[in-house]
């Protein structure tokens, strides 16, 4: 009984931590002051006539419309995009067998899933701002698109359909589970949004553009949400994450009670 309060207590601290990175969250798109792309392109050149090209280096925040050449094609969408996320998720059925209370055997039916295939890719582009542009490399950063695709292939037992390149069976078992279908999703940014980007520009390259921050702690994130909306969600998150923690403390403290 003593693992009760403690496995209460430890799944409130884990809470508290979410909430703390929650917090910092916030604290981190608040903190920093939105940049014109222009505004950036200055202050690099005043930097490489300081001390040499190469050497800018500025936590910033940009708020623009994504522009891209050679857009990525989503999988399943087929939308251009700068970055998109697919899965397939199998859906399935199995019958098991259970006993009661009595010792007699049961069967039943229950549904389950599992991710069957996955892919994610993405590729440089421009922000666009009233001001000009400025390249976004965005390997590293946190991607917070929208839903393009969410649909179900349902087929006859025996039947086969090809997604994605890979050819999937339907009704087959596999491991004692029958398919029922399969479920195509898919999340992504496609070229001509207005996205939220808090990052660090750079010239280290040669030239300027916003890259993962090289000071380990710095958040890297592109979203179409607004920045309105971001620290919304991370405030209410904290909240919520904090009471939650503080009800499971005090389950802990009661019910250790309760055991000694």
């Amino acid at each position: 009984m003593i693992f009760i309060p403690i496995g209460l207590f430890a799944l409130g601290i884990v809470l508290f931590l979410v909430s703390r990175s929650q917090s910092k969250k916030a604290y981190d798109m608040q903190s920093v002051e939105t940049s014109s792309s222009a505004d950036l392109a200055t202050a690099a050149a005043d930097v490489a006539r300081e001390i040499g090209a190469g050497s800018f280096h500025q936590q910033a925040e940009l708020k623009g419309k994504a522009e891209c050449d050679t857009p990525l094609s989503s999988e399943h969408a087929e939308l251009p995009c700068i970055w998109y996320r697919s899965t397939i998720t199998r859906e399935y059925e199995e019958r098991y067998t259970e006993r009661d209370s009595e010792g007699r055997s049961q069967t039943r039916t229950r549904r389950g899933s599992e991710i069957v295939s996955t892919n994610e890719r993405r590729t440089n582009f421009m922000l666009r701002d009233a001001s000009g542009t400025i390249s976004i490399d965005p390997e590293g950063a946190s991607m917070d698109g929208e839903k393009l695709l969410s649909r179900f292939e349902q087929g006859k037992s025996g039947a086969s359909v090809t997604i994605g390149g890979m050819s999937f069976n339907f009704g087959g078992l596999s491991g004692g589970r029958n398919t029922l279908g399969y479920r195509l999703e898919e999340w992504g940014i496609p070229v001509g949004k207005t996205l939220y980007i808090l990052g660090e520009a750079t010239d280290k390259d040669g030239q300027l553009h916003l890259a993962k921050p090289e000071t380990k702690g710095q958040r890297y994130l592109i979203s179409v949400k607004s920045e309105e909306q971001l620290v919304k969600a991370a405030k209410t998150g904290t909240l919520v994450l904090r009471i939650i923690a503080a009800v499971l403390a005090a389950g802990a403290v009661v019910s250790l009670f309760f055991v000694l």
